[in-house]
C-alpha cells in the first residue's frame, strides 16, 4: 500500500512545474480546460466596472465573488466616453481584483456592438496588440480570456447570407492571426452575428475558425436574446444547442438574461429559466447580464451593486438549486490553489496496458476492464482527495457525487502491479 500511494504522490510532484510553465486556459474539442487540466464550465456575470467608466471608485469584484461566480465578462471600450476606460491602469486593477477573488476575467470590447463593418472590427481588434495591452495580457495570461468584440457583424440579417458568412469567417480569421502574430496565446472568444444571437452560424463555421487559429484556442459565444431567434421556445432552444454540440466546438452563452430590449427597454420576457435548465443538463457555461447599472433595471442582478441587495432575478441566478451559481459554479483549480497545480497529468504512468476505462469522458458511470485480477481501485480528485466510487456490477462503476471534472483512477493488481489513469466526468 505504501508503494501504491507513493506512485500517486511522485506523479503529483512531477507535474507541478509542467502544468505552470507558460500556462493558459486551453480548449480541447468542446471542452475548456484550466491551466491544471481541469474542465472549466464558465458560469458568471457580465459587469461594466467603474459604472461604465464614470466612477473610478466603483469596482465591485468582491461583491460579485460572493455569488460564487467563477468568471466575469468585463465590458471595456477602445474609444471610451468618458475617458476612464482609456487608462489601462484601471483595467489592470479590475483584472487583479477579479483574479484575487478566484474568478476568470473575460475582457470584451463593446465599441462595435450590433454593427456590421468588417473594416471597423479589424481596426478595433488592434487595441489588443498595443504594447501596454500586450504587457497586461502576459501578466494575466494564466487565467485570461479575450472576447474580441461584443455582438459584431450580420449574416442572417444580410441580403446574401452565403457571402456574409464567408465575410464573417474571413474577418475573424484575419483578426485571430493578427493577434497570434503579436504573441497572444490566451483563448480568444468570438460572439455570434445578429447582435450575438446566431448560434447556428457559430456551429457552421466554428471548426473552420478553430482550424484557422495557429493556437487552436477559440471559444464561441452566443447571446440568448432568443425571443425571436428561437421563438422563446425551449424545444427550439434544445434543437439549436444540440446542433452546436454536434460540431464538437467549445461554446458558451456569453449573455443570458430575463428580459430583452427592442424599440424600448425590457420589451420582452425571456424564458431564461428553461434555458438554464438545458444548460445544466448539457453542461454548457453561461454568463448572466448583468450585475448592475443596466438600462433595464429589472435585468440587474443587484439593485445597488451589493450582494446583500440581490434582485429577484439575481437571487434566482445565485440560489436556484438546479442551475444557480452557488450550487453549480466550480472555480478554476489553478486559481483555487493560489496559482499552483498540486496534482498530476499522470501520463499513463506505469500502466503496462493492463487496464482501460470507458467511456472516458463519461457522465459518472464507466467501465473498468483489466487483463489481470484487480485487488484495489482508488479514485482521487485533483487535490488528491479520495472520492466515493460504487461498483454496480462486475466491471461497471460510478462516482457517487457525479461532479464534473478530472479524476485519477489508481489500480493495484493481485500480484502488486500499480497504474494510474485520468478519468474525465462531464
Amino acid at each position: 500500500m505504501k508503494h501504491f500511494l507513493s506512485l500517486i504522490l511522485i506523479a503529483t510532484l512531477n507535474f507541478v512545474s509542467n502544468a505552470q510553465t507558460g500556462a493558459t486556459i486551453k480548449v480541447s474539442g468542446k471542452y475548456i480546460l484550466g491551466p491544471c487540466g481541469d474542465t472549466l464550465t464558465l458560469k458568471g456575470v457580465n459587469y461594466a466596472p467603474y459604472n461604465w467608466g464614470n466612477n473610478s471608485a466603483d469596482l465591485k469584484m468582491d461583491q460579485i465573488a460572493l455569488s460564487n461566480a467563477n468568471s466575469v465578462r468585463i465590458v471595456w471600450y477602445k474609444n471610451p466616453s468618458p475617458a476612464l476606460y482609456g487608462n489601462l491602469v484601471y483595467l489592470d486593477s479590475a483584472l487583479s481584483k477579479c483574479v484575487q477573488k478566484k474568478m476568470i476575467p473575460i475582457v470584451v470590447l463593446h465599441d462595435q456592438t450590433c454593427q456590421n463593418s468588417t473594416s471597423a472590427l479589424i481596426a478595433l481588434s488592434s487595441w489588443f496588440t498595443q504594447p501596454s495591452m500586450l504587457t497586461l495580457i502576459n501578466k494575466y495570461k494564466h487565467s485570461l480570456i479575450l472576447n474580441i468584440a461584443n455582438e459584431a457583424l450580420y449574416v442572417a440579417w444580410s441580403s446574401n447570407t452565403v457571402t456574409a458568412q464567408a465575410a464573417f469567417t474571413n474577418t475573424y480569421t484575419a483578426i485571430v492571426n493578427n493577434l497570434r502574430t503579436a504573441g497572444i496565446t490566451v483563448p480568444l472568444m468570438i460572439d455570434g452575428p445578429e447582435c450575438g444571437t446566431n448560434l447556428d452560424v457559430l456551429a457552421n463555421i466554428g471548426t473552420t475558425l478553430q482550424n484557422n487559429d495557429p493556437q487552436k484556442n477559440l471559444i464561441f459565444s452566443a447571446h440568448a436574446y432568443w425571443y425571436s431567434y428561437a421563438n422563446n421556445d425551449s424545444t427550439q432552444m434544445v434543437a439549436k444547442i444540440n446542433y452546436a454540440l454536434s460540431k464538437n466546438i467549445p461554446f458558451i452563452f456569453g449573455e443570458i438574461a430575463n428580459l430583452q430590449d427592442d424599440t424600448v427597454n425590457c420589451a420582452f420576457t425571456l424564458k431564461y429559466k428553461a434555458l438554464l435548465r438545458i444548460c445544466k443538463q448539457k453542461k454548457i457555461g453561461w454568463i448572466a447580464w448583468s450585475w448592475d447599472h443596466d438600462v433595464c433595471s429589472a435585468r440587474q442582478m443587484s439593485t445597488n451593486s451589493m450582494f446583500s441587495s440581490l434582485s429577484p432575478y439575481g437571487s434566482d441566478l445565485v440560489s436556484n438549486s438546479v442551475y444557480g451559481l452557488a450550487a453549480t459554479a466550480v472555480k478554476s483549480f489553478y486559481l483555487q490553489n493560489n496559482k499552483s497545480c498540486v496534482t498530476t497529468n499522470i501520463n499513463e504512468l506505469n500502466n503496462e496496458l493492463f487496464f482501460e476505462i470507458y467511456p472516458n469522458p463519461s457522465n459518472g458511470y464507466f467501465t473498468i476492464t483489466s487483463t489481470e485480477e484487480i485487488s484495489e481501485i482508488r479514485i482521487t480528485d485533483l487535490i488528491g482527495k479520495e472520492v466515493v466510487c460504487e461498483k454496480n456490477d462486475d466491471s461497471r462503476y460510478s462516482l457517487i457525487s457525479k461532479n464534473a471534472g478530472i479524476y485519477f483512477v489508481s489500480i493495484r493488481t493481485s500480484d502488486g502491479k500499480t497504474a494510474v489513469k485520468k478519468l474525465i466526468i462531464e
